[in-house]
């Protein structure tokens, strides 16, 4: 008499990652242009005008973070593409501990964004809480995602 499993089928490794990266390049993607429109349109993020020029006062500050954001966010979305395009057999061993350790700093940097955003630029703007929902969503994923990916490897 032969058992069956009562576990959900699993996707091949090498698939898996490949479904992820593309997660994770959506996730980049979408914080990227969140970003870019942020640094453009701040009045769409705050209700109140930024003040100052200087790093410690809150225009700085906004560029800043800003800024980061596109940065790693672009460090991502070109990491996980790298990984989307590459042969199943580079995405082994070190190539992955790499690509997810590069996105880990994209979703770090995603968390400190969102609170300097939030908490100390007080942003209340008609986008502030679309942005704030997205990104809530999407770091929920990617970080099951990434908890699943590590599991797996």
């Amino acid at each position: 008499m032969s058992k069956q499993s009562k576990t959900m089928p699993m996707l091949d490794l090498k698939m898996y990652v490949r479904v992820v990266a593309a997660v994770f390049s959506i996730s980049s993607a979408t914080a990227f242009v969140l970003a870019l429109v942020r640094l453009l349109n701040p009045e769409l993020f705050y209700l109140d005008p930024l003040e100052g020029s200087d790093i410690g006062n809150s225009i700085g500050i906004h560029y800043f973070i800003s800024g980061l954001m596109i940065v790693t966010s672009g460090i991502g979305f070109l990491n996980s593409c790298v990984v989307m395009n590459r042969s199943a057999s580079h995405n082994t061993g070190r190539n992955i501990t790499t690509w997810l350790l590069l996105d880990s700093l994209f979703e770090t940097t995603r968390v400190i964004y969102v609170f300097v955003c939030e908490i100390v630029l007080k942003g209340k703007g008609p986008m502030q809480l679309y942005e704030l929902l997205i990104s809530a969503a999407q770091y929920l994923l990617d970080s099951f995602l990434y908890c699943q990916m590590i599991l797996r490897h």
